[in-house]
């Protein structure tokens, strides 16, 4: 029974290995409808340079570079995880009031470059060289530089 079992994971973990291909598109249309919105209230100037598809093990991830370099990664319902801007400034309005607030008042004249959210924390990169993550109450929780 126990030889059954092995031999049946076995098959299951070589058969994902296969079909986990990456897929290289520039077909907006083929991200989740979250995403496309995304791109559209963000980026709408902005000019799609290609799309990679990433095929995990039950689950999706889309990596959008825009023709600047811009890269935005979504999960597989679409749902921004970061955003890398590069040299360039992050829109405003995906920076949360609270950090604005927090970096105006400590870091006056500095711009963001990269924002990325991962379990309840938020982490943005400045112009100044730091890097700022806050908690899901709005703290400041480390700096790195």
């Amino acid at each position: 029974m126990k030889k059954i079992i092995v031999a049946l994971v076995a098959m299951v973990v070589v058969v994902q290995v296969a079909l986990a291909r990456d897929v290289i598109t520039m077909n907006p249309k083929e991200l989740p409808a979250a995403a496309q919105t995304f791109l559209k209230q963000y980026f709408g100037d902005k000019q799609v340079s290609y799309i990679k598809v990433e095929s995990e093990f039950l689950s999706k991830k889309y990596e959008v570079v825009m023709t600047d370099r811009t890269k935005i990664e979504f999960d597989g319902k679409g749902n921004w995880e970061e955003v890398d801007c590069k040299r360039d400034t992050l829109p405003q309005a995906l920076i949360p009031v609270y950090i604005r607030q927090f970096v105006d008042a400590q870091y006056p004249g500095v711009t963001y470059h990269k924002i990325e959210r991962d379990r309840g924390e938020l982490e943005v990169e400045l112009s100044n060289r730091l890097s700022l993550t806050f908690n899901k109450k709005g703290q400041l929780i480390d700096i790195d530089d």
